[in-house]
């Protein structure tokens, strides 16, 4: 049982046991009777009451400070830039190479030759286009099936360029792989927006615990100050004789448990700052606890979520949660796996395109210009490997998608029991604003008898203790109602807009 819940549990039951009374949420303060009409008329302190004027805190500062400071959160944001290194990688595929080679063979008894060769080749990622361009030059003697080897005296420049006319012309590896890295960089987007859903909707939980756990504070506060006004009142009438004294004994043990319940309820409040200071932070990053005098004065007023608004969310929903289009994305990434595999399928047929010139005196038979086409062709008769990676590929295709018609039923079935959890909680909150102004107006009515007479004080306690029940009940079921709201905005992805008012 959580801390807020128990300390509710503490209250309530000792409330069945003494009479008390107290705004909890957002009503005026259970008068007490005739000697506390001063408290009547005010709403219960609370530990705001103690304010050194500083603002109190809202829930926008609170999710201002995650976006800004929230360790878990920054670390999230590395995947971006793990997923652009990973491009940056796959990038390197297309850089420019410098190729350079020297050789020389100076014993041999018929020929002796140096030669050195310099290449320049840049792949494209366009069409799988490749070009180079290069100069090499040779001295010595050649044989004569060598002869090729040899230039001219300033050497010889060239330059060419390769075409795949089949096989690599639409896709090759290289491509893929830089298509699938970019594919992964949209992937730690969506990465970062899931974290930031859940985190904003844990921060969002931990401020309505932190205000439940300060209303309770002060309800446990106001109900003390009524026991120790009450103890005056019965002194003076046990001295004036109209009272006996086991009455004043009986309100001094009635002030000591709601002592005992204070210090609790301070605990439970301690204990839901040092919680929220986990989210909320100052800019340097370190946590800052709230204290009581940053409480705001009450919760604010609910809303109901009418049946067009659900419609519209269940859309939202599917375009805003990060959970569909990663799937959609991963399925592309296994798209391009598939189209890979058929391209490896493919015949090779490569156009390879030179020319070549020779520089300074002529040693060569060959002529100062060389032009050279070349066809090449090559196909795997069996392609087994090819074949077995498509059909993989479209396995996993077929498995994507069926998860992503699952994850949409799933996220409109989440957005309907999120919005039906907020539509029971805020008819829980008005069913119980109405009991708490029908047990008030039995209270007044009671103090009014009992001023006249007509009743007794055991009967006005019984009176006071339904009313600061229903009190308690109330604030319990408006932090209901923004848990509720807080899971509601996490089912359609709130975090990653602006922030509505509920």
């Amino acid at each position: 049982m959580k801390p807020v819940a128990l300390l509710c549990l503490a209250l309530t039951c000792a409330w069945t046991q003494t009479p008390s009374a107290g705004s909890l949420s957002r009503t005026a303060a259970s008068p007490g009777i005739a000697f506390s009409q001063a408290n009547a008329a005010g709403q219960v302190p609370s530990p705001a009451a103690a304010s050194t004027g500083t603002a109190p805190l809202t829930l926008a500062e609170v999710i201002a400070s995650v976006n800004r400071n929230y360790p878990p959160l920054l670390a999230a944001l590395q995947e971006k830039q793990l997923a652009e290194a990973d491009v940056l990688s796959s990038l390197g595929r297309f850089d420019l190479v410098l190729r350079a080679s020297g050789n020389t063979d100076e014993l041999g008894k018929l020929y002796s030759d140096r030669q050195f060769n310099t290449q320049l080749e840049q792949s494209l990622a366009t069409g799988g286009i490749s070009y180079f361009t290069g100069y090499r030059l040779s001295r010595g003697t050649f044989a004569d099936y060598d002869g090729k080897e040899l230039t001219n005296s300033a050497g010889e420049y060239r330059a060419g360029i390769r075409v795949p006319l089949f096989r690599d012309r639409a896709i090759d590896s290289r491509r893929a792989d830089l298509y699938k890295t970019r594919l992964g960089l949209k992937l730690a987007d969506l990465s970062i927006d899931q974290q930031r859903i859940v985190i904003t909707q844990a921060a969002t939980r931990r401020y309505w615990d932190w205000l439940s756990a300060g209303r309770l504070f002060g309800v446990a506060q106001a109900i003390l100050q009524i026991a120790e006004a009450r103890d005056a009142y019965l002194r003076e009438a046990v001295d004036r004789g109209a009272l006996p004294r086991i009455d004043v004994t009986d309100n001094a043990r009635v002030i000591l448990q709601r002592q005992s319940n204070l210090v609790a309820a301070r605990r439970i409040l301690e204990q839901a700052g040092i919680e929220l200071s986990l989210f909320y932070r100052d800019l340097n990053g370190e946590p800052v606890i709230a204290g009581a005098d940053r409480l705001p004065p009450g919760f604010p007023n609910p809303a109901v979520i009418d049946n067009n608004r659900l419609r519209n969310d269940i859309e939202l929903a599917l375009t805003r949660r990060p959970e569909v289009t990663r799937l959609l994305t991963q399925r592309d990434q296994v798209e391009i796996d598939r189209k890979l595999a058929i391209n490896q399928q493919s015949p090779g047929v490569d156009f390879l395109f030179s020319y070549a010139r020779q520089l300074g005196e002529q040693q060569t038979k060959r002529g100062p210009d060389e032009v050279r086409s070349t066809l090449n062709f090559d196909l795997p008769l069996q392609r087994r490997a090819a074949r077995g990676r498509e059909d993989a590929a479209e396995a996993r295709l077929s498995q994507i998608d069926q998860r992503v018609r699952f994850q949409k039923d799933q996220i409109g079935a989440e957005v309907r029991d999120a919005v039906s959890a907020v539509r029971a909680a805020y008819e829980r909150t008005v069913v119980l604003a109405n009991e708490v102004r029908v047990t008030k107006e039995v209270e007044n009515a009671e103090r009014e008898r009992y001023e006249l007479g007509d009743s007794n004080l055991f009967t006005l306690n019984l009176r006071e203790i339904a009313t600061v029940d229903a009190q308690v009940r109330e604030v319990n079921a408006l932090a209901d109602y923004y848990r509720a709201f807080a899971l509601y905005e996490l089912s359609i992805a709130q975090a990653l807009t602006v922030r509505p008012q509920p």
